[in-house]
């Protein structure tokens, strides 16, 4: 059994004595403090911060059984030493170059409402892609409307969809999934931290076990620190 939080969307605009608009006020992101038990690492305090988020995971479950992967590639055949190496590589590659950058992008322009700059975003990361990527994310991104395509209240999110299912813009994974996170209330730190998740959850799949993602509070931290927020775990 899980609980989805709903949001309505505040998009329009509000309108003030004589007919004049009056632009919504940016809302601002606050630091997140994670609070750990003295003998608990971080590790530890941020899956028990997660714990309740199981439902996300059920959210995007038709992403992570139908992708072979997503934008983090590892081959198969490799031990588990080489899954840790291939891990390392994106992490300080092109997740820090491409993806974190393109998120936060995205965020910004969901909290603003602007579907335009959505769009120009989602446009945009096409050309930071190959097209074996874009197609990858462009798949990932239809998986990921279809589970959310009964969901009340749509507003951005439904905009977004009705602009990806014209064509109107070519419908990225990691764009949507800021609308959907915001949507659902997620803060920016928990989106980034549960797409970290999805792509460790497919690319360690066919493993007979799942080996833990270690590096999860430091690599949430680092791409906090592109200048929206940050993720502290105090003891």
């Amino acid at each position: 059994m899980f609980r989805l939080l709903q949001r309505m969307d505040d998009a329009e605009p509000r309108h003030v004595a004589g007919g004049e608009t009056m632009p919504a006020k940016r809302p601002e992101l606050r630091p997140l403090t994670v609070l750990a038990d003295a003998d608990e690492s971080e590790l530890d305090a941020l899956e028990d911060w997660a714990r309740g988020l199981d439902w996300v995971q059920w959210l995007l479950s038709g992403v992570r059984q139908r992708m072979s992967h997503l934008h983090f590639v590892s081959e198969r055949s490799r031990p588990r030493i080489g899954l840790r190496t291939d891990w390392d590589r994106f992490a300080s590659g092109p997740l820090d170059s491409i993806l974190a950058a393109h998120f936060h992008a995205c965020w910004q322009a969901v909290q603003q409402h602007d579907l335009c700059a959505l769009m120009a975003v989602d446009e945009a990361f096409s050309k930071a892609l190959s097209e074996e990527e874009c197609a990858r994310s462009v798949e990932a991104c239809r998986l990921l409307l279809k589970a959310t395509n009964r969901a009340r209240y749509q507003g951005l999110l439904g905009r977004f969809r009705t602009a990806c299912e014209s064509g109107a813009t070519p419908g990225h994974f990691l764009t949507l999934w800021a609308v959907v996170a915001h949507f659902f209330q997620l803060s920016l730190t928990n989106g980034i931290a549960e797409y970290l998740r999805l792509e460790w959850g497919i690319a360690t799949r066919h493993l007979p076990e799942t080996p833990p993602m270690k590096d999860l509070p430091q690599i949430t931290a680092r791409v906090m620190q592109r200048g929206l927020a940050e993720l502290r775990v105090v003891a």
